[in-house]
């Protein structure tokens, strides 16, 4: 049997000139692979510039190559100044956003959206801006769409896509409401739909799972479906009600897993509770609890009332690798749901204590008046996944 191998001339002929092969070895090829290759000819150039071929290999990377986001911290002022703290490093690194007067709006899978401008007087820009790499883009909303505005939101997934959408409310009448669509891909507001009006506000929105999502602990919550020709609200089952005078409340995604998390106060029963959505019947179910009293007496104030403050939830892999954030004065702690342990994960230079909401429904909490701890996930500057 001839065992000789093919002539390159001949297999190169043959990879070649088949684009369906040629495309399946080069997405599995490195960025900077690629742009040596766009010089062997004017159809390999071709090809690796098509935006089809961008997008294929965005998601291949992600899903092949590990590009997944880290959890990580933003720790910011009402100014510009930050620090951001990544989970594999317990130190704060100093972070600087473009403008003076910024306001985070939503995160949502490592992009932020934010309201710039003076806050006591003067028009409101928005951005939306990448932590990671520190780009930004600026969002032009229309004279027209300012009249009656409502809010914005983000949606940005990148195991679907590399672009991210922005949806644009503004009342209509009593009955019904405009949503507006910018595309990251057109870098324009491309779509108008009018849809039925709802007894929300659309702040402090959530995404998940094809969603924007207004959890209401009192009352019936709403989500608005964000697919391409399926955009509108539908209203949702309420949360679960834990009955405690002092609580914090806390909806946020985390690993894909949509949480509703409540910290109950009382002065010798101090508990978490994490409740989690089901994807087939939509019900929210108890996943985690976890009791705080051997460590409250330890960090109660002057006048009884536990300083311990909820942060957010750390979804693992795992069940057993899902973590508690909290706050007590000078500290982020972590608790392990099955070590059954609290650790000091990082100290804060400025010794803060909490000043409590009755409800916080983003990814943004406050440890003080004027700071706030946000979570987001960063992705790898290397990735393309972000286009802004």
């Amino acid at each position: 049997m001839d065992c000789k191998r093919s002539s390159s001339p001949e297999s190169g002929a043959i990879i070649g000139g088949n684009e369906d092969f040629l495309m399946e070895i080069l997405l599995f090829l490195p960025v900077k692979s690629l742009i040596r290759f766009q010089s062997v000819s004017k159809h390999w150039r071709s090809l690796i510039l098509d935006p089809r071929f961008s997008h294929l290999h965005s998601l291949h990377h992600f899903h092949h190559l590990c590009h997944k986001p880290q959890t990580s911290f933003l720790l910011c002022d009402t100014t510009s100044r930050a620090s951001v703290c990544l989970p594999t490093v317990k130190k704060l690194f100093s972070f600087r956003f473009r403008f003076r007067y910024q306001k985070i709006l939503q995160s949502c899978n490592g992009l932020l959206l934010l309201e710039c401008g003076n806050p006591h007087s003067g028009p409101k820009d928005y951005f939306i801006c990448n932590p990671t790499t520190r780009k930004y883009r600026k969002l032009l909303p229309s004279e027209e769409q300012m009249e009656g505005f409502l809010g914005l939101s983000i949606v940005f997934d990148p195991s679907i896509s590399p672009y991210y959408k922005v949806f644009s409310f503004r009342t209509n009448d009593l009955y019904s409401e405009w949503v507006e669509v910018y595309d990251s891909e057109t870098h324009t507001w491309k779509q108008r739909v009018k849809v039925p009006h709802i007894s929300t506000q659309v702040i402090d929105g959530v995404y998940w799972n094809d969603g924007i999502y207004w959890i209401q602990p009192r009352l019936t919550s709403f989500c608005f479906s964000s697919k391409d020709d399926c955009y509108g609200f539908n209203s949702k089952h309420k949360v679960p009600r834990v009955h405690s005078r002092a609580r914090e409340n806390h909806v946020m995604e985390s690993n894909g897993h949509m949480h509703y998390a409540v910290l109950s106060l009382h002065p010798d029963k101090n508990y978490v509770y994490v409740y989690e959505v089901n994807n087939k019947d939509r019900i929210w179910h108890l996943k985690y609890k976890a009791s705080l009293n051997p460590i409250s007496s330890e960090f109660a104030g002057n006048d009884g009332t536990c300083l311990i403050s909820l942060l957010g939830i750390v979804r693992g892999e795992r069940k057993e690798d899902s973590v508690l954030l909290l706050h007590v004065p000078g500290k982020i702690m972590v608790y392990s749901f099955c070590m059954i342990i609290l650790r000091c994960w990082l100290i804060l230079q400025q010794r803060t204590t909490l000043r409590r909401d009755n409800c916080s429904f983003c990814l943004r909490m406050r440890i003080s008046s004027s700071i706030v701890l946000l979570l987001f996930d960063a992705f790898l500057p290397s990735t393309r996944l972000t286009l802004l």
